[in-house]
């Protein structure tokens, strides 16, 4: 077996942690065939061969993007494209590429076929082995801005907020903000396999107009496991692996919420240590079809960080679109980022009707912020020289 603690992350390959081939789908499987095997085997995604070459992948977002989809029908029509990583890549370049796919996992090849299979568990797994995180603190890198439902909300409103958020277990609150329960993509997918008229389940709902109005309350976990901000890396990933999640809740002693951890979060930690010039950036829930929605963004995002590449070098940028209060054929955008920095980690939101000015508030707000930390910084090290 491997020893992660033999090796630096940036030595670390795509070999050394991967897993050995297993579960694995045709075209021709059908979609009764694959949520039997993830049910039975408690897997998210299960990659698609065709003579031993992987030419996709089958996950429960395959679900949550389409409005029905029948039981009978074919792996080939609902599978989605993903990655494959060659044996010697380095692991932190296969941790972008898999968050960049928005995938929990992508296949490993050796002359095009497929030789193991390495997931966001299996990174994150060897993470207290990492000098340079073991020991960061939660609260450093948590995500504070979190989307929750309380008990009397609809388990398609959480379908909704799942998609936005790359299928995160979402909090249950109440009124308070205090941690009541999590209802996760086993509670949905239950639900989204729905009866009609009585007979067996023989489709998937994934649109706006199923599932059924089911009470978030009546099928959420009540045992959530939560985590404080002041518990480091180490402490998080153990209680993953201990408890089988991808997410873990962030409460204080009194029940409060106040963020949460997911893999997503430290599979960008991970991508935070890898060389780079420039900065790595995730886009999660924004739903547009033309190529040039994404150009403009980019092109937004790149100028946005050469200003603040003067005050700080930054590192990694996420942001989460949603969309809501439609009126007619235009939608209101709340997005929220957060931008990790060579030395911080801030946070922004903005609401918009049109995207663009959105994500431009959002980065102007961003812009600020590091410039006000910069600025206290500078201020505190002038009153220490003075003092001295």
């Amino acid at each position: 077996m491997f020893d992660v603690k033999a090796m630096e992350i940036d030595q670390l390959l795509v070999k050394d942690i991967m897993s050995p081939p297993s579960l694995t789908a045709t075209k021709s499987d059908t979609v009764s065939d694959i949520i039997s095997k993830m049910k039975k085997n408690k897997v998210r995604e299960i990659p698609v061969l065709e003579d031993g070459k992987p030419v996709g992948l089958v996950s429960y977002a395959s679900f949550l993007q389409r409005r029905n989809v029948p039981l009978s029908a074919r792996v080939e029509h609902i599978m989605v494209p993903c990655p494959k990583l060659e044996e010697d890549m380095k692991l932190t370049k296969a941790a972008e590429e898999i968050m960049s796919a928005g995938v929990r996992g992508a296949p490993v090849v050796r002359n095009h076929k497929m030789v193991g299979f390495v997931s966001r568990t299996d990174i994150v797994r060897m993470l207290p082995s990492v000098d340079a995180l073991k020991d960061r603190v939660v609260n450093a890198f948590m995500s504070t801005q979190v989307q929750t439902v309380n008990e009397d909300e609809t388990i398609r409103k959480a379908q909704v907020l799942m998609r936005g958020l790359n299928e995160k277990t979402l909090p249950v609150v109440d009124e308070a903000s205090i941690l009541i329960g999590a209802v996760g993509m086993t509670e949905v997918m239950e639900v989204m396999w729905t009866n009609k008229a009585g007979k067996p389940p023989n489709e998937i709902k994934g649109s706006d107009r199923g599932p059924a109005e089911i009470r978030v309350g009546s099928v959420m976990s009540r045992t959530p496991v939560s985590i404080r901000p002041s518990d480091t890396v180490s402490k998080a990933v153990a209680t993953m692996m201990d408890r089988g999640l991808t997410t873990l809740f962030v409460t204080e002693p009194n029940g409060k919420l106040v963020g949460v951890v997911s893999h997503a979060d430290l599979m960008e930690q991970v991508i935070g240590l890898k060389p780079r010039e420039g900065v790595y950036v995730q886009l999660a829930g924004i739903e547009a079809e033309d190529p040039e929605v994404y150009d403009t963004l980019y092109d937004l995002i790149g100028k946005a960080m050469k200003r603040i590449d003067r005050i700080e070098a930054p590192r990694v940028f996420s942001v989460h679109s949603t969309t809501h209060n439609h009126e007619g054929m235009r939608a209101k955008h709340s997005v929220s980022g957060r931008l990790t920095t060579e030395h911080n980690m801030y946070y922004a939101h903005a609401v918009n009707w049109d995207l663009f000015k959105t994500v431009d508030e959002l980065l102007d707000q961003l812009e600020k912020n590091v410039k006000k930390e910069h600025e206290r910084r500078v201020s505190q090290k002038k009153g220490k020289s003075g003092s001295s």
